[in-house]
């Protein structure tokens, strides 16, 4: 069975360096192929086709999505199996395997699994994580799933094809896996398929792509929405970080995942949350704006 791993970069080092390290003795292995889609100039690129000379880099040098470049990796890719992997995180032992012996497993159409924290030494990783993979920590479930997370997946490549009006449109959990899931395209989780995210990450950047994210989502998720609807969302946001945050301390709580370390960075995480929060009242008052253009 072919593999193809795809992996998006827009941030560049030392996340991308990281992760195509973290790929490169089991992608040979495999035979697998590595598809690098690099957002920048035309330096850049070069750099990591020089510095990793096992994978394939496309570039793209306007400024694109993440989305739209991993579509681009997807349509140059080969492989029956396309894994997909965040620049921000590393593939844990035997990544490829586990996702290999997962489709083998009977007809999924994706397959994915939990996203590890990289016992990080400063608070301010602790909010990325616990904000962004709250839902997908470890330990987590193995069996047939509903929800898994795009930055730790393989897919068959023919649902992906059949599905690349959506791939551009979004972030894929929030836009393609919701149309697979409608169209019964069975998605199995995996404890053993781990990915590490990595940090450090400034306060203050990931505030601004928190916001930026948020806006691009709700202004999109907004269109054609009824404004009674709109302006119930309007009116209860500023209950909702309050909310937020007791839904991601029940998950730390409920997995052990770290409680010492959620209490000591939960104020961090209540600002963060209102970046959530503002981003997605401003996108449903005002639209997307060029907001996910700027997301990386």
């Amino acid at each position: 069975m072919q593999v193809s791993v795809v992996v998006a970069s827009l941030v560049g080092a030392p996340f991308i360096d990281r992760c195509l390290a973290s790929l490169e003795s089991e992608a040979k292995a495999f035979g697998a192929e590595v598809i690098v889609v690099a957002c920048g100039s035309k330096d850049y690129a070069e750099r990591i086709a020089r510095q990793f000379p096992w994978t394939r880099v496309v570039h793209r040098p306007e400024r694109e999505t993440v989305p739209e470049l991993r579509r681009h990796g997807v349509l140059e890719s080969k492989g029956e199996i396309v894994a997909i992997i965040e620049e921000h995180c590393t593939a844990g032992k035997n990544w490829l395997r586990h996702a290999v012996e997962g489709h083998r497993r009977g007809d999924y159409g994706a397959v994915g699994g939990p996203v590890v924290d990289n016992n990080y030494g400063r608070l301010r990783d602790w909010v990325v994580y616990y904000i962004e993979y709250n839902g997908y920590m470890p330990p987590f479930a193995e069996g047939e799933a509903w929800d898994l997370n795009g930055a730790n997946i393989a897919y068959k490549r023919s649902v992906l094809l059949a599905h690349q009006h959506l791939l551009a449109g979004g972030y894929w959990e929030a836009s393609l896996h919701p149309a697979l899931l409608a169209n019964k395209v069975k998605f199995l989780s995996l404890p053993e398929m781990k990915a590490h995210h990595t940090g450090p990450f400034d306060f203050g950047y990931y505030l601004e792509q928190r916001y930026l994210f948020s806006r691009a989502f709700a202004g999109s998720r907004s269109k054609g929405m009824p404004a009674p609807k709109k302006l119930a969302y309007l009116a209860a946001a500023p209950l909702i970080p309050a909310v937020l945050l007791a839904r991601i301390g029940a998950r730390v709580w409920q997995k052990r995942c770290h409680p010492g370390k959620f209490l000591l960075a939960s104020p961090l995480i209540s600002v963060a949350l209102i970046a959530y929060v503002w981003g997605e009242w401003i996108g449903y008052l005002a639209g997307p704006g060029d907001a996910l253009m700027k997301v990386e």
